[in-house]
């Protein structure tokens, strides 16, 4: 993207894209200062130590909305460029924050087994992103995946693409896929990633693999291998559900993958090294910000949150990343009943586990607070 000099290119933030004020500027002449303004008004002005044609600097923290920010670059007191982004998505400083995650709060572990849950069978998978630690609860049980696989198909198609997704062919596909949880749009994108729905589905379902998740297939069946090693929080069956063919998931499954596309969006972590750029991962959570159905955790947090609801008549689900200034929360609620799913219970369910992670995956280690 170019600003109205020729010789002033600005990398982030970019149109679409969900951006904790990470900006990212090449000029052909150095700058020594830069500017950020957001809906028009000074935000940020930022003075280098020494002049450079290359700055990359923040994150600085931008407001929790939808914004246009412009970024200015200064050189000996005048503009060298000026670029303006909207559809700019501003996320706390600490949103990309992340700590290996290595505690399991034993507290926290028994609350969720003794949260009261909805008919039928249930599971929550959760973890603090910045504080390194996480709980759950019958994490590792498989369900029905409904429209949950959506997210590692949105993944794989952008790990294969060599252009920017923000006008790509299948830009707007992809957004129905997302946004609307057209099922019609998501066998277009399984197309478009292997020529056929089936083989979009085996590859989808081989990234989810190599991102953590053992035991989710989006096309059929679920694959074998599950990790034995330790992790944090646990991955166990406390209640399995009888699941039918034939797209499957697992709470753990579905919040390594959130997981990963945040830590992508901060240039770190397996989606981002299996090709997943930070751009497209932005572009990813902005997309899952902007859906058309609230889920199972937004309407109880005030916080951006980008996140992937599943439903059929036998299943409710969530997976969230919700953006807290005190740390990113990955946050999966699954319900599942033979007799017809709840919402209402389901909500309730995904109440309950954010109340829990809230307090019990904060650690002595804080991230920085938006400024």
């Amino acid at each position: 993207m170019r600003g109205v000099a020729v010789a002033f290119t600005v990398d982030a933030p970019r149109p679409f894209e969900a951006n904790p004020g990470i900006i990212a500027v090449r000029a052909k002449r150095p700058l020594d200062a830069l500017e950020v303004r957001v809906d028009g008004k000074r935000y940020r002005l930022l003075p280098l130590e020494k002049p450079a044609k290359r700055v990359t600097v923040g994150p600085l923290g931008l407001p929790s909305r939808d914004l246009k920010v412009t970024v200015i670059g200064w050189a000996n007191g005048k503009v060298v460029g000026r670029y303006t982004a909207t559809n700019v998505l501003g996320l706390p400083r600490s949103a990309f924050v992340s700590r290996p995650i290595s505690t399991t709060p034993l507290l926290a572990q028994r609350r969720l087994a003794r949260l009261q849950k909805p008919p039928g069978s249930s599971a929550a998978w959760a973890v603090n992103m910045t504080s390194g630690r996480g709980a759950s609860w019958n994490a590792g049980a498989r369900f029905s995946a409904a429209s949950t696989v959506k997210l590692p198909i949105m993944l794989t198609y952008l790990i294969g693409l060599k252009r920017d997704p923000v006008g790509a062919r299948e830009w707007g596909t992809l957004q129905s896929m997302i946004r609307s949880s057209s099922n019609d749009a998501a066998n277009t994108m399984l197309e478009a990633i292997g020529g056929s729905t089936a083989a979009g589905g085996a590859k989808s379902t081989a990234v989810a693999k190599r991102l953590g998740a053992f035991r989710t297939d989006v096309a059929a069946g679920y694959l074998p291998g599950q990790d034995r090693r330790r992790v944090n929080p646990p991955v166990r069956v406390n209640d399995q559900p009888v699941t039918k063919c034939c797209k499957i998931t697992t709470a753990h499954d579905l919040g390594v993958i959130m997981q990963a596309l945040v830590q992508a969006a901060g240039n770190t972590g397996r989606a981002h090294r299996l090709g997943l750029t930070a751009r497209d991962a932005r572009v990813a959570l902005w997309l899952l910000a902007h859906t058309s159905y609230p889920g199972l955790f937004d309407p109880w947090t005030p916080y951006v949150t980008a996140h992937k609801i599943g439903y059929v008549e036998v299943v409710w689900h969530d997976v969230a990343a919700i953006f807290a200034p005190t740390g990113t929360l990955v946050t999966v609620a699954l319900t599942e009943n033979s007799g017809g799913a709840s919402e209402s219970a389901a909500a309730a369910f995904a109440h309950g586990v954010l109340n829990i992670v809230e307090t019990g995956l904060t650690g002595p280690t804080q991230p920085l607070t938006t400024p």
